[in-house]
């Protein structure tokens, strides 16, 4: 699956499928002296200790950039960082980051 914002709703979706709420958010970000770009981000909560942010950047060239923060996963939390690819299954959801040329890169599931 390529990743897109498109895809990016529909993991929501999915996840709200599985007991997450999701709050969303939708602006154009001004930049001095250049276009602006879309900012869609999507909060989501699983109970008490599941709380992270989905992030869509896209660009006036028409490219888009993605990003996770993990505010709560147990005692784990993260600021936003890269993603590069996820995929969603019926039962978890993979979040890859730090892709290699060899075609690896560290990952971590999330099990619905």
């Amino acid at each position: 699956m390529e990743m897109s914002h498109d895809y990016m709703r529909e993991t929501v979706a999915k996840m709200t499928g599985h007991g997450f709420t999701a709050d969303e958010e939708h602006a154009q970000v001004p930049r001095r002296g250049a276009a602006s770009y879309a900012r869609h981000t999507y909060e989501l909560v699983r109970g008490e200790s599941e709380h992270l942010v989905l992030e869509c950047l896209i660009y006036p060239d028409g490219s888009e950039t993605y990003w996770l923060e993990l505010r709560r996963m147990g005692t784990i939390h993260t600021f936003p960082f890269p993603l590069d690819s996820w995929k969603w299954r019926d039962d978890h959801v993979e979040f890859s980051f730090y892709g290699r040329h060899d075609g690896s890169a560290l990952s971590f599931v999330l099990r619905l």
